[in-house]
């Protein structure tokens, strides 16, 4: 680890893999990638269905908790983020979404050229490798990112398709082409049955490069300056490093604001009260925090055709190392295969919440000893209106960030997720799925479709974190954001933040892809502007 280098990358996730591949394309330039966690050695990483298993392991988890919500009767909520070699690509769902030409269209909409759906559209292509989808204007086929097109084997999933089209849905063959909206199944970034990670995909190609270090088991403490200047960094184990172009924060929406405040850049007045010098007053560093939350409406199932056999814990990881060998079976797919993208009123533009089939019931809200065959719909808003915050209490970089995402504090959060509750009954409903479908579980018959007081604290009580967040490193072209659209640090130089905490906006999807886009379009203007 030798410095000095060109450029440092902290974070080795969807888009510092990415990015750190991209940069040290160039043989002329030194790159350095930071990553806290470890190597992402553990085999379970690599099966899909165990995802969920994942999120409750430390080895592989910075274990963040948000604080109690009052939108949520109290609740704290357990927010997952990846802290290995892939970053949160080697623990999420693996789903492949870029969200609606909307989403990019109101962010060039709002000043930031170069950003519409259009613009972007290329550096999607650009890392993609679509086996199942052949339009070139939509898709790429050479890039180092596997994606394909869901089996859906399981018999719920035709079955609730075909309920979602009875209730009135239109089938789509392609979320990520000409429309989103419609139902049917998912890409994912999944090859012969093992989860492709953004590590898997840009790093691993690229081992023998000799001008990248990947370095992993080491956290920064903060980022070093002279005056305005960033000049490298401070490791937590008080090892100092130089940089000689820039460091690129691809940390992620909790730990980019997190580092930023840490070496002083934030609010002022906050940052002076933890008794950390003032480099740059950002106030809006930790701000604009937007997430995806979620509710399962759960039935059980009348057949033995769900994943009932795989709920306990040890069969799930004896039954994933089983398939990851073979590279086929249940473990080798995700179960979430089928689903789509729906209005909850017909006055609406675009889709406002994304709906997915799962054929077993959530472990998250249904105890181990109650499991049977059942099935559930999973739905999320989204494009929320509520906004949240994380800041660091203490200037001690070991010390867990304050999460704070306002969960349904506007009441047109909730609105949505009690119009997409009856949306997910009147599918569940229709007649293609009476041969598998049994009594409501949650909400239960308790809860009426008519009582919207009732489906508001059933919806309080029981929605849960997607576990998409975004938006704490805000891009804009006004002076108060905290990047500009070159994903510059405004008010230091030699500083850039590359990860979805710079999303303006959340993202209609899931936001791996999105996020891998943006560290895209990133490289290439960083290459451009050190021509």
């Amino acid at each position: 680890m030798n410095g000095p280098f060109d450029y440092i990358v902290v974070g080795a996730g969807s888009a510092g893999c990415l990015l750190a591949n991209r940069l040290s394309a160039d043989p002329r330039v030194r790159v350095l990638l930071l990553e806290a966690g470890g190597r992402g050695r553990n085999p379970l990483i690599r099966v899909p269905m165990v995802a969920g298993l994942l999120y409750f392991m430390p080895s592989l988890n910075w274990g963040y908790e948000t604080v109690p919500q009052g939108g949520l009767d109290g609740r704290s909520l357990v927010w997952p983020r990846g802290r290995v070699l892939g970053g949160s690509s080697a623990i999420n769902g693996m789903m492949y979404i870029r969200g609606t030409p909307a989403d990019y269209d109101q962010w060039r909409q709002s000043g930031l050229a170069g950003w519409g759906y259009e613009d972007v559209l290329p550096f999607f292509r650009s890392f993609e490798r679509n086996v199942s989808h052949a339009d070139r204007h939509f898709h790429g086929h050479e890039g180092e990112l596997w994606t394909e097109r869901a089996r859906g084997e399981n018999p719920i999933y035709g079955a609730w398709l075909d309920s979602a089209r009875a209730a009135g849905a239109d089938l789509n063959p392609d979320f990520n082409g000409a429309r989103q909206e419609g139902v049917g199944y998912y890409d994912f970034n999944i090859r012969d049955g093992r989860r492709v990670t953004a590590a898997t995909a840009f790093l691993d190609p690229i081992r023998g490069r000799q001008n990248l270090s990947v370095i992993t088991d080491l956290q920064v403490a903060k980022l070093t300056f002279h005056q305005r200047q960033c000049t490298g960094l401070l490791l937590l184990d008080g090892r100092e490093l130089t940089v000689k172009r820039e460091v690129i924060l691809c940390a992620g929406t909790v730990n980019s604001p997190q580092l930023l405040e840490l070496s002083g850049i934030g609010d002022g007045e906050r940052l002076q009260k933890l008794g950390i010098p003032v480099v740059a007053h950002s106030p809006e560093v930790g701000r604009n925090l937007q997430d995806h939350l979620g509710i399962y409406v759960q039935h059980t199932c009348t057949q033995p055709v769900t994943l009932y056999g795989l709920m306990r814990p040890d069969r799930a990881i004896w039954a994933g190392l089983r398939d990851l060998a073979a590279g086929k079976g249940p473990a080798s797919s995700v179960p979430l295969e089928a689903g789509g993208f729906l209005k909850t009123r017909r006055d609406l533009d675009e889709p406002d919440v994304h709906i997915t089939a799962v054929p077993g019931l959530s472990l998250a809200t249904t105890r181990l000893g109650q499991m049977r065959h059942g099935f559930l719909t999973n739905l999320y808003q989204l494009r929320p209106h509520s906004r949240g915050t994380t800041y660091i209490v203490s200037p001690d970089a070991g010390a867990k960030p304050r999460i704070d995402p306002c969960y349904l504090n506007d009441p047109l959060d909730v609105q949505c997720l009690r119009e997409g509750t009856r949306l997910i009954r009147s599918i569940v409903g229709q007649a293609p799925l009476d041969p598998l479908r049994g009594e409501e579980i949650a909400p239960g018959a308790g809860v009426s479709d008519d009582d919207d007081d009732a489906i508001d604290a059933w919806v309080r009580s029981s929605a849960n974190t997607i576990f998409h967040p975004v938006g704490t490193c805000r891009m804009g072209a006004d002076e108060r954001a905290v990047v500009d659209g070159a994903l510059r640090v405004r008010g230091v130089e030699s500083l850039r933040v590359v990860d979805a905490s710079i999303m303006p906006t959340i993202t209609s999807g899931n936001t791996a892809a999105p996020t891998m886009m943006i560290a895209e379009k990133a490289a290439s203007m960083i290459r451009a502007h050190d021509k």
